[in-house]
């Protein structure tokens, strides 16, 4: 089923609302509302990514309902986090994989790590339990070659478009994941923004909104990507997105409604 395949990449606010969401600043939405609203099973859990402590039960509770979670790894303990996901996995069956974000970005944390120090994460978050997937960010303008060395030591590659850019959405996105799946032969999962970060700092304009999420359900349903992630649950319920995520809700129940249930 479609739906199988969607997440909600985000923050759980554990305590009172509103809470400081990172990125997008004070919101009432916590991840595993904003997965429930737009509809999707699955959730990429950020808290982890900023503090290793937030991977407590404090955070979890709110998101055990969800049927599959991929923690993001804290830059800077990348390996420490992993083995504590390892762990966790074990009192947490719906956790499914770790997540480095933004590797190997330029000016971001993980810029200059080694295929060593990759391996050691990847073994820290399979040492408790082996079938876990390690997820690494990339973008469409980073070169795919560089990942070579990387191979053995990653599971999954979760792919974004910084930009906005029409000929990507309408032409060459196809192709590049053609290109990335066979020089890698890993699964991908497409992020989506729901928030213009690379470009206006504004809201995702409606036209490219449409655009994306059309091409991602295409790409979905021909087995090019494995799955489609929305990004992020903060921005939900800021009214200066409200028309964004109103349209995503009615499109997505438009495309988990008229599959045939088999």
């Amino acid at each position: 089923m479609l739906k199988d395949k969607m997440w909600t990449w985000g923050y759980v606010i554990a305590g009172k609302t509103p809470e400081k969401v990172p990125f997008v600043g004070p919101s009432l939405c916590s991840l595993e509302t904003a997965a429930a609203y737009i509809g999707t099973p699955n959730v990429v859990f950020m808290n982890s990514n900023h503090n290793i402590n937030n991977l407590s039960h404090e955070c979890f509770r709110h998101v055990v309902s969800c049927k599959q979670i991929v923690c993001a790894l804290q830059h800077g303990k990348y390996a420490e986090t992993a083995k504590t996901v390892s762990a966790m996995s074990k009192r947490y069956p719906q956790i499914v994989g770790g997540l480095i974000d933004d590797f190997r970005e330029k000016t971001g944390p993980s810029k200059a790590i080694t295929p060593e120090e990759t391996k050691a994460i990847y073994e820290a978050l399979k040492s408790e339990n082996p079938a876990l997937k390690l997820y690494l960010v990339r973008y469409t303008w980073q070169d795919q070659n560089e990942m070579v060395p990387f191979l053995p030591y990653f599971d999954v590659i979760n792919l974004w478009v910084w930009v906005p850019d029409e000929k990507v959405w309408r032409e060459t996105i196809g192709p590049e994941i053609d290109r990335i799946a066979a020089l890698t032969k890993k699964p991908i999962v497409l992020g989506l923004f729901l928030h213009d970060y690379g470009k206006s700092g504004k809201a995702m304009p409606m036209n490219f909104l449409e655009m994306q999420c059309v091409k991602a359900v295409e790409l979905l349903k021909t087995g090019k990507i494995e799955g489609i992630i929305f990004l992020q649950s903060g921005w939900f319920d800021q009214e200066d997105h409200r028309p964004q995520i109103q349209w995503l809700k009615q499109y997505l129940e438009w495309v988990y409604g008229t599959e045939a249930q088999r």
